[in-house]
């Protein structure tokens, strides 16, 4: 289970950080927590832009082959099917059957559940949205908004 953001902002200045704990706890309650959790945020200068990636390696995946799955708060999910080593990649793509950036985190754990249990990619289609994705949008434009004391470019 995530605790706080690594090396960021506390959690309650961070807006991105319901949804990724959101999605560690649906995937710790499938008993398919990922080996390693990567989380970070570009500047402020890029936009303060949140990516987070799961790792399962070969050991978690039934010795098939290692699975990462990343979401960018932009494009929302893609994976990546790794051989024995971590560096050979083996397929890449987005996450066809994820429709939404702030897909349910129950959705993205059966998705991961799958590619994980299986090495294959779903086939299910999955339109739900997280129900806090509106709220935490406008707390995202609020965070994203110029302080008064701060110059605008």
């Amino acid at each position: 289970m995530l605790l706080d953001p690594p090396g960021m902002l506390p959690a309650h200045l961070l807006p991105h950080w319901p949804y990724l704990q959101a999605v560690d706890a649906a995937l710790a309650g499938r008993g398919i927590p990922p080996g390693a959790v990567r989380i970070s945020r570009s500047g402020r200068e890029h936009g303060e832009l949140m990516t987070m990636r799961l790792y399962w390696d070969a050991g978690r995946t039934g010795g098939h082959g290692g699975v990462r799955l990343a979401w960018e708060e932009e494009t929302g999910w893609e994976y990546a099917l790794v051989g024995l080593a971590q560096d050979q990649v083996i397929i890449t793509g987005q996450v066809d059957a994820l429709h939404r950036i702030y897909a349910a985190p129950e959705d993205v754990a059966e998705v991961a559940e799958h590619m994980v249990r299986t090495w294959r990619r779903p086939a299910g289609d999955f339109h739900q949205e997280w129900e806090q994705a509106a709220q935490t949008r406008t707390a995202i434009d609020a965070f994203r908004r110029p302080s008064p004391s701060e110059p605008t470019k």
